[in-house]
C-alpha cells in the first residue's frame, strides 16, 4: 500500500503527459525553440541573462524574463536540435517531478500520507492543467512550481536564519525560471510564523524570505517593456480603466475560480481576450467572483487565526495564481492563462480531498470517488490534450470551443487557408476583423450566432449586411484593405461580394 500511495500519483502524472508524447512544436514553441538564439546555439546559454526569454536582445525591451529556463532547452537542443520528442519527453518528467513534490510538501504538511497520496493523483489529473501539461511552452510554469513547493517543504523546516535563506534561494531559482512563482514568497512566509516558536527565531527565518519576495518583484517591475505586445486580442485589461478595470478584474476571478473546479469549455487554453468591456458581458462573473473573494478572505482569516496550515495553503495555491490575473496588480500580456492556474488546481485538489476525508471515513468511498473522478478528468480532457500534438487541431479545437476570442478565429483561418479551405478560412478572417474593428463596442453576437447556421461561404457573404445594413461597406473596405496581403483571399472577395454588395465592390471590380 506504500508503494501504491508513493508511486500512484506519478504514474498518473505520466499517464496524462504521454497523451501528447507524438505531438510537434505548436504555436509558440518555433518562437521560443527554434528562432530563440539562445536555445538554438547562435549565442552562448549564459546570453539568456541579457535577453528576453524569447531571445529579444535587451535593447529592444522585456515581453518576459526568465533565463533558466531557455539555458535548459539549448542543453536539449544541442544534442536533438530540431527534434519536438526530446522536449515532450521533458514536459513529462516536469509533470512527474511537480506531483512528486506535490505529495511529499502535502505528506509533510498533514503527517498523512494516503491524503498526500489522492492529493496528488487529483493534482495530476485535474483537466485545467492541460495547457500546462501539454504545450512544450508552458515548462517553466511546471518547473517553476516544483522548485515553489520544494521552497515551501523548506519552510516547515527549522525556523532559524540559515533555513529561511534556503528557502528563500529557492524561491529565486524558481522565479528565474518563471517570474510568477513569486507570488507564493507570502505563503512561505505564513508556513514559517504559523508554526510554534520563537518570536525572534521566526523573524530571522522570515526576513530572507520577505527580501527575496521584494527584491524579485522589484526587479521585474522594473524591466524596461518592449513595445508593441498590448493587444487587445489577448488582453482587454490594458484598455479598462477605473471600475471597468476593477469589474473586469472580478470576472477574471470568478471565471478562474468556477474553472479550478469545471472547467468547462475545456479548451487547449483560455489565454486570449473572450470578453467585451461592457458590463453585461462582466456583470455575472463577476458577482460570482466578488463573493468568491469575500468567501476566500474569510476561509483565510479563519485558518490563520486556527493556525490551519492546510487551509492556508490550500487557499493561497488556489486563489493567488486567481488574483494575479484579476490585473489589479500589474498588467499582463495575456487574459486569463490557463497555464498560470496550474497551482490553484493543486489548491482545489487539496480543499477536495480535506473535505473527502472528513466526510467520507471509509477507505473504500474515498478510493472508488478518487476512481470515478480520474476516469471523468481523463475522458473529458482527452480532446483538449490531443489538441496540443498539432498547430491545425489546435486552432480548429480552440475556435470551436472558445469562439469568443478573436485570436483563435485569427489563427483558425491560417489552418484552413493552409489547408486549401477558403471558404471557412475567409468566413473566420472576417469575423477576427469585425472584432478588432468594433472594439470597444459591443459585439453582435446574437447576429453572429445566427449566421453560423449558415455554410461558410454564405456566411462570408451575409456577414457584413447582417452586422449593419445600413452600411455594411464600413467592414467590407476594412477588410478588402487586409486582403491584399494575400492574393486568394483578395480573389476569393472579389468572386463573392460585387453581385451582394455592389456599391461596396474593390477598387477596380464593378
Amino acid at each position: 500500500m506504500r508503494a501504491v500511495l508513493r508511486a500512484g500519483p506519478l504514474l498518473l502524472a505520466a499517464l496524462v503527459s504521454l497523451v501528447v508524447l507524438d505531438g510537434q512544436f505548436v504555436y509558440d514553441d518555433p518562437s521560443l525553440l527554434i528562432e530563440n538564439p539562445v536555445v538554438n546555439g547562435e549565442v552562448p546559454a549564459w546570453g539568456a541573462f541579457v535577453r528576453d526569454f524569447w531571445g529579444r536582445d535587451a535593447g529592444q525591451g522585456f515581453i518576459t524574463w526568465r533565463p533558466l529556463m531557455p539555458i535548459v532547452w539549448a542543453q536539449l537542443w544541442s544534442v536533438w536540435p530540431g527534434e519536438p520528442l526530446p522536449f515532450r519527453l521533458l514536459g513529462i518528467l516536469l509533470h512527474v517531478f511537480s506531483v512528486a513534490m506535490c505529495v511529499r510538501f502535502v505528506h509533510r504538511l498533514t503527517q498523512s500520507p494516503e491524503l498526500a497520496a489522492v492529493t496528488g493523483a487529483l493534482f495530476a489529473l485535474h483537466p485545467l492543467n492541460t495547457e500546462a501539461v501539454s504545450a512544450i511552452a508552458a515548462q517553466p510554469d511546471l518547473l517553476s512550481f516544483a522548485l515553489v513547493l520544494i521552497g515551501c517543504v523548506l519552510a516547515l523546516g527549522p525556523q532559524t536564519l540559515r533555513g529561511g535563506s534556503v528557502c528563500a534561494l529557492m524561491f529565486l531559482i524558481a522565479a528565474l525560471v518563471k517570474e510568477s512563482a513569486i507570488i507564493f514568497g507570502p505563503l512561505a512566509a505564513l508556513l514559517i510564523i504559523l508554526r510554534p516558536g520563537s518570536v525572534e527565531a521566526k523573524s530571522l527565518a522570515v526576513a530572507p524570505v520577505a527580501l527575496a519576495t521584494a527584491g524579485v518583484v522589484a526587479f521585474q517591475l522594473s524591466l524596461p517593456r518592449a513595445a508593441g505586445v498590448v493587444m487587445i486580442t489577448s488582453n482587454v485589461a490594458h484598455s479598462a480603466e477605473g471600475s471597468m478595470h476593477f469589474l473586469l478584474g472580478l470576472h477574471n476571478l470568478g471565471r478562474a475560480l468556477t474553472m479550478t473546479v469545471w472547467p468547462h469549455p475545456i479548451a487547449p487554453n483560455h489565454g486570449y481576450a473572450a470578453v467585451e468591456l461592457q458590463v453585461g458581458s462582466l456583470a455575472g462573473w463577476a458577482a460570482l467572483g466578488a463573493v468568491l473573494l469575500v468567501a476566500g478572505l474569510t476561509a483565510g482569516i479563519w485558518s490563520m487565526r486556527r493556525r490551519r496550515l492546510d487551509w492556508v495553503v490550500a487557499l493561497c495555491f488556489l486563489y493567488a495564481p486567481a488574483l494575479l490575473q484579476t490585473h489589479w496588480l500589474t498588467r499582463l500580456v495575456t487574459d486569463l492563462a490557463e497555464r498560470l492556474l496550474y497551482p490553484s488546481v493543486l489548491g482545489i485538489s487539496m480543499l477536495f480531498t480535506i473535505a473527502l476525508f472528513r466526510i467520507a471515513h471509509r477507505p473504500t468511498i474515498r478510493w472508488g470517488l478518487l476512481c470515478a473522478a480520474a476516469l471523468v478528468f481523463l475522458a473529458v480532457s482527452l480532446p483538449s490534450r490531443r489538441a496540443w500534438t498539432d498547430e491545425d487541431a489546435l486552432w480548429t479545437y480552440a475556435v470551436r470551443v472558445e469562439p469568443r476570442a478573436a485570436l483563435n478565429h485569427h489563427n483558425v483561418s491560417n489552418t484552413y487557408f493552409r489547408l486549401g479551405d477558403v471558404d471557412r478560412g475567409a468566413y473566420h478572417r472576417l469575423l477576427y476583423t469585425y472584432l478588432i474593428d468594433r472594439f470597444p463596442e459591443a459585439v453582435q453576437w446574437e447576429v453572429i450566432d445566427a449566421i453560423e447556421l449558415l455554410p461558410a461561404g454564405q456566411r462570408f457573404v451575409e456577414l457584413p449586411g447582417a452586422l449593419n445594413p445600413d452600411d455594411p461597406c464600413l467592414l467590407i473596405r476594412s477588410f478588402t484593405a487586409k486582403a491584399r496581403q494575400y492574393q486568394p483571399l483578395y480573389d476569393y472577395i472579389v468572386l463573392r461580394w460585387p453581385l451582394r454588395y455592389p456599391r461596396c465592390a474593390p477598387r477596380g471590380v464593378e
